[in-house]
């Protein structure tokens, strides 16, 4: 019998190059020396090839400060899609401290690419945003058109319906291969419209969560509130609390918002008094929180969340009736071409036995 997907919280990350409409512009259809291809093209290739290597480089650099580093090598964010000039990566997460190192490093890889950018000129930018979503519910994984080479054939992914844990390993090792589906993804989209070369925006249980590792010191990020905006169709257009993280690699012009802060309200946010109003923010609106243990306590059981508890029941329910249906139907074919007389007294019995069932029924 199948197993039972298990909660999980997926972290995706986006990556989005600032100003390049303009880029593309301005050179318009200028080429060097024998190229084919327009001036732009190299810098979105180079893009697109070059910051996921930035990721992976941040991310392992630092590997060895992270508590339980041998568990977290492997669980880099891969690339998810690209959508434009967006990037967007998605991993599974394990602990408080491997998100806050996903984050961190993310955060590094824009610092060195926007550096990058500078070098050429400044021309182009990044900026980035962040969010997590939790599965099997209330979000979904579903397979992509195509992707049979992990999946397997037609015929193999039929013999694995309903879908189980190992449908969702596959999408934690292979999220190319699959789509993500639900609120929390769409709330994660609308949010990252905030997001600025010297800001990352994070959703609100993105926040929670990020709140929480700054608060227990495991994350140094420096938090930003700027309000509540309507996102549509978010939280039934209710508005929704924008947090961002400084981003800020200019150390001029971080030395200018230190100044400006200095005679303004807009000060930094202590984390823990963020990670109390979302909360609470949360709660008043019926927004599952994201559940998510320590290294230390990583296999601690969580009190899983009643959208959880009601997809567990109704999988478990369909699982049965589709084993059951499995069954039965190998049982019919079996006493249609007489196969039954060779097989042990035991087994052909109970065959029998479901055949008769069935046809009683």
């Amino acid at each position: 019998m199948p197993e039972c997907p298990k909660y999980r919280l997926r972290l995706f990350l986006s990556v989005d190059l600032v100003g390049s409409t303009a880029f593309k512009a301005r050179l318009g259809d200028a080429r060097e020396g024998n190229d084919s291809n327009p001036l732009w093209v190299s810098q979105i290739r180079h893009f697109y090839r070059e910051f996921p290597i930035f990721l992976f480089s941040r991310f392992n650099k630092a590997l060895g400060a992270v508590e339980g580093d041998r568990t977290y090598k492997d669980c880099c964010p891969k690339v998810w899609k690209t959508i434009g000039d967006e990037i967007l990566f998605c991993t599974r997460l394990h602990s408080l401290e491997h998100l806050a190192h996903c984050v961190s490093s993310f955060l590094r890889a824009l610092e060195d690419y926007g550096a990058y950018l500078d070098s050429n000129g400044k021309h182009l930018d990044v900026k980035g945003a962040g969010w997590v979503a939790a599965f099997p519910a209330p979000n979904v994984t579903v397979e992509v058109l195509g992707s049979s080479s992990v999946l397997g054939s037609a015929s193999e992914r039929e013999l694995k319906e309903p879908f189980d844990e190992e449908f969702e390993l596959l999408a934690d090792n292979n999220p190319s291969s699959f789509d993500f589906l639900g609120k929390e993804i769409d709330s994660g989209f609308r949010s990252a419209k905030n997001a600025a070369s010297d800001r990352f925006t994070a959703s609100i249980e993105l926040a929670l969560l990020l709140a929480e590792s700054a608060h227990v010191e495991i994350f140094p990020g420096r938090f930003s509130y700027h309000g509540r905006q309507v996102l549509k169709g978010v939280i039934s257009d209710h508005p929704y609390p924008v947090v961002t993280i400084d981003a800020e690699r200019s150390m001029t012009r971080k030395e200018v918002r230190k100044r400006e802060k200095a005679i303004s309200k807009d000060t930094d946010v202590d984390p823990m008094h963020l990670r109390d109003f979302l909360r609470s923010f949360m709660e008043d609106e019926k927004i599952d929180l994201p559940l998510l243990n320590r290294d230390h306590n990583v296999t601690a059981p969580l009190t899983m969340p009643s959208c959880y508890a009601v997809f567990q029941e109704v999988w478990e329910a369909s699982a049965k009736e589709y084993s059951q249906r499995a069954a039965e139907e190998v049982a019919s074919e079996s006493a249609l071409d007489g196969t039954m007389t060779d097989l042990p007294p035991s087994i052909s019995d109970a065959l029998q036995d479901a055949v008769s069932k069935v046809e009683n029924e």
